[in-house]
């Protein structure tokens, strides 16, 4: 089954096929490695159609550099790299896609479990994320373009674009001190991390990569996915200001995207390949790695796509998107436990 096309927003083309099928279903809310986790159900599919980024088999591509997908070249595995999930800045509510009535829409609930969502935007949404201005910045799918715009979190519906033009804009993110906004552009050489000041209007190319992660407190600097020409994608940090770049997150088996700064800085969630013990197919699984590269920890194991990693406001709980535990291989949004130090 060839992957739909909806949450690609322009990336270069690679066909992907979808890998698992009934015959390898666990339906095991856990895997044995999982022990430790306490695994908790925060969506009911019967409720809501929780969205997640497809991953399969990929054909071989020419130039892994060039595309905003996730990467394993040699094990030929591809997934979407869209961010579908955030948490609110006071750590009470959590946001996430659905898709309705033939578009992707932002929904807004409560990190309880099975608590009401109430929809927050009415376009075609592919990534978003909230900011601590109170806002849900998103990439608004409109014909062959994605421009950035921002809905209120809490309330009314008025939207504001921030980009335009003939762009492939995704993966907003609001610094800290709500003055810049950052997001990946797509380009023929390849995804670029551009800057918009919120204040006078500048536009500023960044560096070279896609899904900026930022650093509290500081502007010049972020972490983000590059994929090599060898066809990995890794974690890289980049202060594009004074020109400095520190590769933090890469695996000869493995590859790596969607990286997401816990609330002590200490350490990144993100996203990474592998093939399940239980079912011997590929998958994704969530990863953390100290951000100066060191403790390299898989955390999830369960043969269902596992991804979106989002850190709880204390640091204690990852929240992230599995169809695991589920018949109809549906996406639910789960939270499990952190216990490193």
């Amino acid at each position: 089954m060839k992957l739909k096309s909806f949450l690609m927003l322009g990336i270069a083309a690679a066909a992907l096929t979808s890998c698992g099928s009934s015959k390898s279903l666990y339906m095991e809310a856990a895997a044995p490695e999982e022990g430790s986790l306490n695994l908790v159900k925060i969506t009911d599919e019967g409720n809501n159609s929780v969205m997640a980024s497809r991953a399969g088999s990929s054909s071989k591509m020419t130039n892994y550099a060039t595309t905003w997908l996730g990467i394993s070249g040699k094990n030929m595995y591809a997934w979407h790299t869209n961010h579908l999930l955030s948490v609110s800045p006071d750590g009470k509510k959590i946001a996430y896609v659905t898709h309705m009535n033939n578009q992707s829409n932002v929904m807004v609930r409560s990190t309880s479990s099975q608590s009401l969502a109430t929809q927050r935007t009415f376009r075609n949404v592919g990534s978003f994320s909230w900011g601590n201005d109170g806002n849900l910045y998103f990439s608004d799918a409109n014909g062959n373009n994605n421009y950035i715009c921002s809905v209120n979190a809490e309330q009314g519906s008025m939207m504001k674009q921030h980009t335009s033009g003939a762009v492939n804009d995704k993966d907003p993110v609001l610094s800290s001190d709500g003055t810049i906004l950052f997001f990946s552009r797509g380009g023929n050489t390849g995804p670029a991390i551009w800057s918009l000041n919120l204040k006078d209007g500048t536009l500023t190319s960044c560096a070279r990569g896609y899904n900026p992660c930022l650093i509290p407190g500081i502007n010049d600097a972020f972490y983000c996915v590059r994929n090599s020409t060898a066809g990995r994608s890794e974690i890289w940090y980049v202060n594009y200001v004074k020109g400095e770049e520190s590769l933090v997150a890469s695996d000869m088996e493995r590859s790596f995207t969607m990286p997401a700064l816990s609330p002590d800085g200490k350490w990144l969630a993100m996203v990474g390949n592998g093939k399940s013990s239980i079912s011997n197919e590929k998958n994704l699984d969530i990863f953390v790695i100290r951000t100066d590269g060191t403790n390299l920890t898989q955390l999830t194991y369960h043969p269902a796509n596992d991804s979106h990693p989002a850190w709880s406001k204390d640091g204690r709980s990852i929240f992230f998107i599995s169809s695991r535990a589920n018949k109809t291989q549906s996406y639910n949004i789960w939270r499990m436990n952190f216990n490193l130090e």
